[in-house]
């Protein structure tokens, strides 16, 4: 009797009959039924193949702001619409107060298909696109609204044309269709829609009938291209996309109806010229002057303030014949309040300071600024002092320049750089 035999007849003793049968197997027979187990498993390829064949084909992103009434709605009609597709549905919220992320959370207990980031002390239509997009799994990545407004049913289109290679980038145009101004709440909004779309043709020249679409969809690697060129200010991110990639993705357009809001509020206001126009600047001047496109807005603010000033300084002295000290002096308190008043509401509109924290930002705000007068006066008497030869309007002009450069750091770091305004309310936001 062999070893093998031996050790199973000792445990026969002390294991039932079926158990003794099996620890009595042979080394061969062991050896060959170990062979036929591995012979059965699947080779590597074809779980890759398996995997392969369940690809994320299209990544929704989908920004929302206080859109929870609209959530559920917006995951049926995707759920509805995408039958065909192996999608995913990724939710960027801004800390909305009124329950979006919970509401996103809840759909995604559910479906493994929905995703959430919600950001904290960020925010931003483009930022949050970016953010969503490479977080996205698919190598088409499509933007859509979360206020229903987009209709879901047109992202297949809009999929098929990139996917198939007919496209970079796939935009789904208001103005294509009959009914495009049907979703365009007001005669303003139309104004401001078709000005946009003016500029930004002419300017950039394009030849689009809608680049200021939120809806569209585009491959991977177009939006990694135009990272390092897109804009800080957030402009309507389809045509920074557009103009930031290099070279410039191939568009298409296809026409949708622009449905109307069901539920919330637009978001869309006259600042949007204003940002029109920050956004020209950033991407003409950008290559020759690399500034930070809010200084552009800070130094254009300033320059108004200097009007403020003069106009404050002739109606205290002259008109009211109040002594030149207590006009420069109120002159000097209004034209700070209106720079900064205008800073937060336009330069800084993202950060803006509301309440008390506006009280203090002010005194802040002239303190810092207070410092820059005396950095402008005493740069220029010292250039003035060495370069007598030359006109006083460039020491005066370099002076200018560093009081400028000097408000613009310090009230960026310490005024409008802490905390974003939406986190300063006493009110705290409903899923924080």
């Amino acid at each position: 009797m062999n070893d093998h035999a031996r050790l199973a007849q000792n445990n026969s003793l002390m294991l039932d009959s079926p158990r003794a049968e099996a620890l009595a197997l042979s080394v061969e027979e062991l050896s060959l039924y170990l062979e036929s187990v591995k012979e059965q498993e699947p080779e590597q390829g074809g779980v890759e193949s398996e995997l392969t064949a369940q690809e994320i084909q299209l990544s929704v992103i989908i920004p929302t702001f206080n859109e929870r009434e609209n959530v559920r709605l917006l995951y049926e009609r995707l759920n509805s619409s995408l039958r065909g597709l192996r999608w995913e549905a990724i939710f960027v919220d801004d800390l909305s107060s009124d329950g979006t992320s919970s509401e996103v959370r809840a759909l995604a207990r559910r479906d493994n298909r929905v995703r959430l980031i919600c950001r904290h002390n960020r925010r931003g239509l483009s930022s949050a696109v970016i953010e969503g997009a490479l977080a996205g799994a698919a190598n088409v990545i499509a933007i859509m609204d979360g206020d229903l407004q987009h209709d879901p049913a047109v992202l297949v289109e809009l999929y098929e044309r990139v996917a198939s290679g007919e496209a970079d980038l796939a935009a789904a145009s208001r103005f294509l269709s009959a009914s495009a101004a049907q979703g365009l709440a007001s005669k303003t909004r139309v104004q401001i829609s078709e000005t946009g779309i003016a500029l930004a043709n002419k300017l950039f020249r394009l030849g689009l009938t809608d680049p200021l679409t939120g809806f569209f969809a585009l491959r991977r690697d177009v939006i990694e291209r135009a990272l390092p060129e897109l804009s800080e200010l957030g402009f309507k991110i389809l045509l920074d996309i557009i103009v930031s990639s290099k070279p410039r993705p191939k568009v298409v357009e296809v026409a949708f109806d622009f449905k109307e809001r069901q539920f919330g509020a637009s978001k869309l206001d006259h600042r949007v010229i204003y940002e029109f126009f920050l956004f020209f600047l950033d991407k003409s001047l950008g290559r020759i002057l690399p500034l930070p496109v809010r200084f552009y807005s800070f130094a254009f603010v300033g320059g108004m303030g200097v009007f403020v000033h003069l106009t404050v300084l002739g109606i205290a002295y002259s008109l009211l014949h109040s002594p030149f000290v207590v006009a420069q002096s109120a002159a000097t308190i209004v034209a700070l309040l209106f720079n900064f008043s205008f800073n937060n509401l336009i330069t800084y509109f993202d950060r803006r300071l509301k309440g008390g924290a506006f009280v203090r930002g002010f005194i802040l705000f002239a303190l810092l600024c207070s410092v820059g007068v005396v950095g402008n006066v005493g740069v220029a008497t010292v250039l003035h002092r060495h370069y007598q030869n030359i006109s006083y309007f460039a020491p005066a002009l370099v002076g200018i320049l560093v009081g400028v450069a000097w408000n613009f750091a310090a009230t960026n770091l310490f005024v409008w750089g802490k905390k974003p305004a939406y986190r300063r309310s006493r009110n705290r936001p409903a899923d924080a």
